[in-house]
């Protein structure tokens, strides 16, 4: 009687113990597969004439960062990024209260297309040094990658080792309980 529902408990185990190893390959991904199977934001934008003040507190109030920055007929003409900011504003001094957009954005972002793999855009990303490109989906620059993006899709695809480790590394007990 005990051991028919021990036997019956470790069959339970094992067919979560398969759930679980297989909901973790699907949420892997692959080096190739395109860009658009990343759970991508729809990129922020600010028009290029807006006042860095009013941008900068739009990226600290979304939690961004950067944005794309838009001309005058709603395309994405420029980005502008934390760097850009510690680069370009805070260690030259510039008066964020009356300093436009347009004069401290990266003109002319390099942008991928959504069907581009993953690869090149972590190629490009490596390459120019940089954590942040536009994605365009017909034609239009409608998301924003980001290193982090596919960190989060690698912490998700491996969560089990990745949110289950101590909270410092290499983290030994002093009893064999863990207590």
């Amino acid at each position: 009687m005990v051991s028919d529902y021990i036997e019956e408990e470790l069959m339970i185990l094992d067919e979560n113990s398969r759930q679980a190893v297989s909901s973790n390959i699907s949420a892997a991904i692959d080096i190739n597969d395109p860009i658009k199977v990343l759970n991508l934001d729809y990129i922020h934008t600010v028009s290029e004439t807006s006042l860095l003040e009013m941008a900068i507190a739009y990226m600290a109030d979304n939690n961004k960062g950067c944005v794309g920055v838009t001309d005058s007929e709603g395309q994405v003409v420029g980005i502008f990024t934390e760097r850009d900011i510690l680069r370009r504003v805070v260690s030259k001094k510039i008066d964020i209260s009356k300093a436009v957009i347009k004069d401290y954005m990266t003109r002319n972002p390099q942008m991928l297309s959504e069907g581009d793999p993953i690869a090149f855009a972590l190629n490009h990303m490596s390459d120019g040094s940089y954590r942040h490109i536009p994605i365009k989906k017909n034609g239009e620059a409608r998301y924003m990658l980001s290193v982090r993006d596919v960190v989060d899709q690698i912490s998700l695809a491996y969560r089990d080792k990745v949110f289950n480790l101590p909270p410092k590394f290499r983290q030994e007990s002093s009893s064999e309980y863990g207590g």
